[in-house]
């Protein structure tokens, strides 16, 4: 437990390693683009309420698929900086090679599951069809092959994972010593 004094040390934000690194960038920009699209249309929304004249339906439609397309779209980047929600039970229990071994369960877990997404992904590109939204009438297809990539990114990393450890970042917060309120 930190005293009063005790130097400030920096934390660094967890980076991925390899190749990987160019795709989060990718993903990063995306994912700020997002959640400009996001800021940006519900502030319309808010302005247009509280003025006089005609408002336009497509700032609602906008920000309203942006936030499940920025959750689907960045879960390859969470899931690669250890930036997703955990729940560390079993592993202050185990040490060394158990450890070893109950990482790479949990990284085939995640795995599975993203193969199971990356199928319901690509059923929903698949039976969009025609499809277009409401306001806009952008092709559903658009909106949702983000989600698409986004799991297929998160397949690569659970298995680059698996194969090589070092692909996914270490949380530099992420030590033996519990957490004192």
């Amino acid at each position: 437990m930190p005293q009063p004094g005790d130097p400030v040390v920096e934390q660094q934000a967890p980076s991925e390693r390899g190749p990987l690194r160019y795709i989060a960038v990718v993903e990063e920009v995306i994912g700020g683009v997002l959640v400009l699209v996001i800021f940006g249309f519900v502030l319309l929304q808010a302005v247009q309420r509280y003025t006089p004249g005609p408002t336009w339906v497509g700032a609602g439609e906008m920000a309203r698929f942006a936030l499940p397309v920025a959750t689907f779209a960045l879960v390859g980047l969470l899931y690669g900086r250890n930036g997703h929600i955990v729940v560390r039970v079993i592993e202050r229990y185990v040490r060394g090679r158990a450890a070893h071994v109950l990482a790479v369960i949990t990284h085939l877990v995640v795995a599975f599951t993203a193969l199971l997404l990356l199928n319901e992904a690509w059923l929903l590109v698949q039976s969009s069809g025609n499809q277009s939204t409401p306001a806009l009438g952008l092709p559903m297809t658009w909106i949702y092959l983000l989600p698409l990539i986004g799991v297929a990114l998160l397949l690569v990393r659970a298995v680059l994972a698996v194969v090589w450890p070092g692909s996914i970042a270490v949380d530099p917060r992420s030590d033996d010593t519990e957490v004192q309120a």
